[in-house]
């Protein structure tokens, strides 16, 4: 392991509980992509970010910065599903439910 891979281990077992395996193994099970755009990891200057419940600690996935931020960061489960019903019923109402989805950046 090389001294920069080990830093990286120290600082996920530290911050999450979790080691530089288990995140190279998360990222593989997830197509080396972020979990929610599905972008791969080649198209981002940094490591997908660690996506984590910040009142128990739990990780859920591995995620690009803006998804991290824009969509998880701002949400949490009530939020995101007041917000998807509201979206759903608009976009029923505009296309007839057959759907416009817009992807980020």
């Amino acid at each position: 392991m090389t001294k920069k891979s080990r830093q990286r281990d120290l600082y996920l077992r530290r911050k999450y509980g979790i080691t530089l395996k288990q995140y190279n193994l998360m990222l593989k099970s997830q197509g080396d992509s972020c979990d929610i755009c599905r972008k791969h990891k080649s198209e981002f200057a940094k490591s997908l970010a660690v996506d984590h419940n910040h009142k128990t600690g739990k990780v859920r996935g591995l995620l690009c910065f803006y998804c991290n931020h824009r969509f998880v960061g701002r949400h949490t489960y009530e939020t995101a599903q007041k917000l998807y019903n509201y979206l759903s019923k608009h976009e029923r109402q505009v296309t007839g439910g057959k759907g416009d989805h817009e992807e980020h950046p």
